[in-house]
């Protein structure tokens, strides 16, 4: 009896073991360290038709970006990525400042960017991927927040095809709600 216990607590703990190191790399491969600046992919002037003749704007720059957007007024956000140390415990206070990480999900690159010293939500995830419609290929620039990372509208490199496109629903995405 005694021979029975002992195999079945070192098959456990072995089971453990193995469980463990199939954990480890997927904490591993999180980042550590925030971008330096914004993938090229991102960095142009992005255009959202609201349906009510005004355009969302997100304009990203090497380091800096500006978001423009209408709801009940128009509202203008600034930000600036610096680069962190995502494993640090003390953190300086910054309250303009952002940081931004690479992120792979739905079969897309994104960047999530949070504010510098946001201690709780998911941020905000920007990603851009060339979609079709109707035989032509369009960049698309989606903007999506949540802990499912849920798109909840697309930008356009025109305004002219932010018009036609508008709230336009591709195959494949994640939309929230």
């Amino acid at each position: 009896m005694r021979k029975w216990l002992v195999g079945l607590l070192c098959i456990v703990g072995l089971s453990m073991g193995f469980m463990g190191s199939a954990i480890k790399p997927q904490s591993s491969q999180a980042a550590s360290h925030s971008l330096r600046y914004f993938p090229s992919a991102l960095r142009h002037t992005w255009y959202h038709y609201d349906g009510h003749g005004r355009y969302d704007r997100v304009t990203f720059g090497y380091k800096h970006y500006r978001e423009q957007n209408y709801y009940d007024g128009w509202t203008v956000y600034h930000g600036k990525i610096h680069y962190r140390n995502l494993t640090t415990t003390h953190i300086s206070h910054h309250p303009n400042w952002t940081f931004a990480t690479p992120f792979y999900i739905h079969h897309m690159h994104w960047v999530n960017i949070y504010g510098w010293n946001q201690t709780a939500g998911d941020g905000e995830y920007y990603g851009v991927k060339v979609r079709h419609y109707h035989g032509h290929r369009i960049r698309v620039m989606s903007e999506a927040n949540g802990a499912g990372i849920w798109t909840y509208q697309h930008y356009y490199a025109t305004r002219k095809v932010a018009r036609t496109l508008g709230n336009k629903h591709f195959k494949g995405v994640s939309y929230d709600g």
